[in-house]
């Protein structure tokens, strides 16, 4: 059972990242929609560094490549140690509410692609199932 909790726990936490990531897409391609129909409407872009809280290379990657799926941001370079993204936004003119954007983003994604961990009461198993 315990099991099947986490598995629901997990997907809920994918599902909480999806939604909050479409309803990102969706504002950010009416943005950049508007800069293009309202050229000269108020670009600032710029360049931030980001220092990600990742544990993995993959994790890494897919907040990177989060960011690019995004219309207006950019994921320029990746540095491995410490984990950090420069990013290029057509809105940065206020880093830090910037990099609040971006932390928000990893603050759902992290969760997304973390397995759950067991709970305090059931035993931590061992590759062979064996739970002593």
């Amino acid at each position: 059972m315990s099991s099947l909790f986490r598995a629901l726990r997990r997907t809920a936490r994918v599902l909480r990242f999806l939604g909050y990531f479409t309803v990102r897409l969706v504002i950010a391609n009416l943005v950049v929609a508007r800069e293009i129909v309202t050229p000269g409407s108020g670009l600032s872009p710029g360049i931030v560094e980001f220092r990600l809280r990742t544990r993995t290379r993959t994790e890494i990657v897919s907040m990177a490549l989060a960011v690019g799926l995004t219309p207006g941001t950019l994921t320029v370079a990746i540095r491995q140690h410490p984990p950090a993204l420069f990013v290029h936004g057509m809105h940065a003119e206020d880093p830090a509410k910037f990099r609040a954007q971006l932390s928000r983003l990893q603050d759902h994604l992290l969760p997304a692609l973390r397995p759950v961990a067991a709970g305090p009461t059931e035993p931590i198993r061992s590759a062979g199932g064996d739970s002593r």
